[in-house]
């Protein structure tokens, strides 16, 4: 039987802002820019939520809710560094840890009775050595796989710690609400409910059958998520990020493909110059856009080789846009993500090209030099000049 764990940091970026800025513990605190501005809610203190406010809300509409609220900016690199502490604690515990993203990770326990006890015992050792190394709160699901571990660690938020038993999977599945199972938000949900489906234990007692006919694919997901089923392995990432992006919400919603591209382009150089510092090769890119209705919409590209230089990823990256972009549509918010990250670019030399790809290594390495000395802005590709500067 596995012994999967579930580590969901609570209100994340709240929590280290307290913890650099003990002043502001117990207040309404919301980390997302500012209110007068664009954007949306990045996280939000337990105090603030009181007052409706969650995570990707727009700040503006949590400034109404909560106009005495808080608002900090916040720092990537902060939470970044905290992140990085609270991962080099877990694999402590274990080799087997799967970052999900900055503030979440599947810890596998399993044959590791011996060196931490039981795991309920493994578990609370983790949860405090996290509150006073760190100073931080995490809610830990304990279970035999990752999604009865996901479920669980959402239930007992926050501080909380909770394990499902073997054999005890569909008693605590079966009164749930079925917006409490991964994967199911509010579209799915009004649709499960047209089929009078509203506790995990109503959509348990559809047969596959009903659910294939009715969802296709994802009906198949249903029916083993509603029964606790998932063969999901923990993978261990130990050093590289699963993904590398960046997005900005304009200061004013745009129809301009021009600029939009331009935008795009100073996006990409600047999470191109990210990769190669770090010396990774992207074989994905993908391309988000929200619209000024937020409805949000993404595309990706996997490329034919691992690159890192701005202009290959660029091109791709345009590429999707003028496919994915509605003319006279108004964009709110645009992102470049890169994923298939390696360390390896299995570049090959192009057959009449005795240098192959120096040029451009060399190239890329006298930016990076000149951006390192005098800034990023220092020096930038034509068509990003006038770009976003966010």
């Amino acid at each position: 039987m596995r012994q999967i764990l579930h580590v969901d940091m609570d209100a994340f970026f709240v929590s280290v802002e307290e913890v650099l800025d003990p002043s502001l513990k117990g207040k309404p605190v919301i980390v997302g820019g500012d209110p007068d501005g664009r954007g949306v809610v990045a996280a939000a203190s337990y105090a603030v939520r009181r007052y409706g406010v969650h995570s990707a809300m727009p700040i503006t509409k949590a400034k109404r809710l909560c106009p005495h609220a808080i608002f900090l900016r916040g720092s990537h690199r902060r939470y970044s560094e905290y992140s990085a502490k609270v991962f080099e604690i877990l694999r402590h515990y274990s080799p087997l840890v799967e970052p999900m993203s900055l503030d979440e990770a599947f810890v596998d326990l399993t044959g590791c009775e011996r060196l931490h006890g039981p795991v309920l015992k493994a578990a609370e050792k983790i949860r405090n050595e996290i509150r006073e190394v760190l100073g931080l709160n995490a809610s830990i699901g304990i279970a035999s796989n990752k999604l009865l571990a996901k479920i669980a660690s959402a239930y007992c938020k926050p501080n909380g710690m909770l394990w499902i038993a073997s054999g005890m999977e569909q008693r605590f599945l079966a009164p749930l609400p079925i917006r409490r199972v991964p994967g199911i938000g509010p579209k799915g949900e009004a649709a499960l409910q047209c089929m009078g489906v509203k506790s995990v234990g109503d959509l348990a007692r559809l047969s596959l059958e009903q659910l294939e006919e009715a969802y296709g694919k994802w009906g198949t997901s249903l029916y083993r998520k509603a029964r606790g089923i998932s063969d999901s392995p923990v993978i261990s990432e130990t050093d590289d990020p699963r993904s590398i992006s960046r997005e900005t919400t304009l200061e004013v919603d745009s129809t301009d493909s021009v600029f939009l591209e331009s935008t795009l382009s100073y996006l990409t150089e600047k999470v191109a110059g990210q990769l190669r510092e770090k010396k990774l090769f992207a074989g994905t890119v993908a391309l988000k856009l929200r619209y000024s209705d937020f409805q949000t919409v993404t595309r990706s590209k996997t490329l034919d080789m691992p690159a890192a230089e701005d202009h290959i990823l660029f091109k791709t990256g345009v590429g999707l846009f003028r496919k994915l972009f509605t003319r006279g549509a108004k964009v709110r918010l645009i992102g470049i993500t890169f994923t298939s990250l390696t360390t390896h670019p299995h570049r090959q030399e192009e057959l009449f090209d005795s240098k192959g790809g120096q040029s451009w290594d060399g190239l890329y390495q006298g930016i990076d030099h000149i951006r390192h000395k005098y800034g990023f802005k220092s020096l930038l590709r034509a068509n990003s000049r006038g770009g976003n500067r966010k």
